[in-house]
């Protein structure tokens, strides 16, 4: 009996003990899942989980003829990634022969490895091509070198260089990792280009070093949606070397071109020079040369807005289409006289001489037939002192004074284009007013924006109806007279062109006044007159040619574009 209660004592004292051990098990289970639950979740979290904003992948711009202008190319960056000492010990064995594989490359490694803290992740340049990433992976495992991974990054790419700069803008870094879009197309759609940020997931160790696994895997992303312009690449390409060669012919600081269908709005074509590479902007040191002065830069323009003085004043009836004027050669209007260009005198003119003479004093007298509050209201309706809100992140719009600011003085030089300005995208936006019959179309520059979940299709719109259909075909037939008066037009018998020059003094920047010898040239043309398909505006910034005037830089520049895009636009 004695042996079978030493047996049982000894048992109970066994369990006894597993008892224990259970409810201490029990206890510090409890503690570490209740208690120390936020301490070791924060822990795990360090150990396992870091992640890392990536650019993902952007919309692609397209011109309306289907060329990719804008789009997306994936690169691999190399990275060497080890984290127990083995894999030290073996990249370091190995170094030399990783700098000989790296070589065909241009990766360049240091002389000797740098110490283990930095190795848990040290990315490499440059970055590799997929082909090229493909080969040296291959090389590495032939090799039998562990550690170096890649990592996916997307760079923006203009296959075409400079075309079309100015419309469609770049994409920037910002630092860590960040971009955005600047200038043109990419900067006002970027949120729509750009889509939503991607992240990466790495694995980390305590001390917050990065740990690689395998190449890195993109999460939580959407791509951005495309965009096709309503440009036309071919007759773009045309447009920017005609302008090029002008610009320097003429020793110009600037020239811009647009092109615009006055009957639904859409931008056909818009250059400016100098221009830059997108894919190097940063090669560029006058930053003004990012700006697209098509839309970014109000001037006066002169002589181009006495069609729609005209057109304004016969509207309101306070002259009509035989209306004939004398032009002694001097208006006075208050303590300012007003001359023509040159001085010169011409008598008595109808409304097709004043624009065939461009006639300051005649122009000035049917100004001063209107109120300032009229002249306002019809520049408001055409676009001027107004954003046309085209789509470009730069455009600017330009400035008109209230009416109850203005004088005679102010009138009377409005109705020639002084005192008022406006971009060009403005003036033509303006002019196509009287080339559509009255009805002014809302400017656009992008046909459709889509990805796989939507499309938005921008459709054509009228912007104002300024004048009527009689008033607008008026001016429009003593345009055509006038214009094709001239010597350079007249070889186009069979195509009838309504244009109008301009020869602008800049005021002066530092007080009252002009800038002596400095002038802004413009042509506004449209054809076939009687029913255009097209209108085409060219601006020279103080072109220095001999002479500088609109008859002779912008309008023999409209002809020669005109003369090599009339094809392709079926005028006949």
């Amino acid at each position: 009996m004695k042996r079978k209660d030493k047996d049982y004592t000894y048992l109970r004292g066994i369990l006894g003990a597993i008892v224990l051990l259970y409810f201490l098990i029990i206890i510090q289970l409890f503690r570490w899942q209740v208690k120390l639950h936020d301490y070791f979740k924060k822990l795990g979290d360090i150990y396992v989980q870091a992640t890392r904003k990536i650019p993902q992948r952007r919309g692609t711009i397209y011109t309306a003829d289907g060329i990719v202008v804008a789009t997306d190319r994936i690169y691999w960056r190399p990275i060497i990634s080890v984290v127990y000492d083995t894999d030290y010990k073996h990249i370091t064995k190995n170094w030399n022969k990783l700098k000989k594989i790296f070589a065909p490359y241009q990766i360049e490694l240091p002389e000797s490895p740098p110490p283990p803290t930095k190795l848990t992740y040290y990315p490499l340049k440059p970055l590799l091509e997929d082909s090229q990433k493909t080969k040296l992976a291959k090389k590495l495992k032939e090799n039998k070198i562990k550690g170096v991974f890649f990592e996916e990054e997307i760079k923006r790419l203009y296959p075409l260089s400079e075309h079309l700069a100015h419309v469609l803008g770049f994409v920037a870094k910002k630092g860590n990792n960040s971009y955005a879009g600047v200038y043109g197309i990419e900067g006002y759609f970027w949120p729509e280009i750009n889509g939503k940020t991607g992240l990466i997931k790495h694995q980390r160790d305590i001390q917050g070093g990065l740990l690689t696994v395998d190449d890195y895997q993109q999460l939580i992303m959407r791509e951005g949606k495309n965009i096709v312009l309503t440009i036309n690449s071919k007759i773009q390409r045309k447009v920017e070397q005609i302008l090029k060669k002008k610009v320097e012919e003429y020793k110009a600081v600037s020239g811009t071109v647009i092109i615009l269908n006055p009957k639904d709005g859409a931008i056909i074509a818009m250059a400016n020079y100098p221009t830059y590479d997108p894919n190097n902007y940063f090669l560029t040191n006058d930053y003004w040369i990012f700006k697209n002065k098509a839309v970014s830069d109000p001037y006066e323009y002169g002589s181009v807005q006495k069609p729609l003085t005209i057109a304004i004043a016969l509207e309101n009836n306070v002259i009509s289409q035989d209306f004939k004027c004398y032009d002694e050669g001097r208006l006075k209007v208050l303590d300012k006289d007003i001359y023509n260009y040159g001085h010169h005198k011409y008598g008595w003119l109808d409304l097709e001489g004043i624009l065939y003479r461009s006639d300051n004093v005649c122009t000035a007298k049917i100004a001063l037939k209107l109120t300032p509050q009229i002249m306002v209201n019809y520049l408001h309706k055409l676009g001027i002192g107004r954003m046309i809100n085209l789509g470009l992140q730069e455009e600017e719009s330009s400035f008109l004074k209230p009416p109850n600011k203005w004088n005679e003085v102010d009138l009377a030089v409005s109705g020639f284009g002084q005192m008022i300005s406006a971009t060009p995208l403005q003036i033509i936006s303006a002019m196509s007013a009287i080339a559509n019959n009255g009805i002014r179309m809302q400017p656009y520059i992008i046909k459709k924006i889509y990805d796989n979940d939507e499309t938005i299709e921008f459709k054509p719109h009228p912007a104002e109806y300024v004048f009527s259909a009689e008033t607008s075909r008026f001016v429009k037939t003593i345009m055509m007279q006038s214009t094709m008066r001239r010597k350079a037009f007249r070889k186009y018998s069979g195509i009838t062109i309504a244009g109008k020059t301009g020869t602008a003094q800049i005021p002066n920047p530092e007080g009252p006044g002009y800038l002596k010898d400095e002038v802004n040239t413009t042509f506004v043309g449209f054809a076939p007159a009687d029913n255009p398909k097209v209108i085409m505006l060219v601006k020279f910034e103080r072109p220095h040619s001999k002479p500088a005037t609109g008859s002779a830089t912008a309008a023999p520049t409209w002809l020669e574009i005109f003369e090599a895009i009339k094809g392709d636009l079926e005028i006949y």
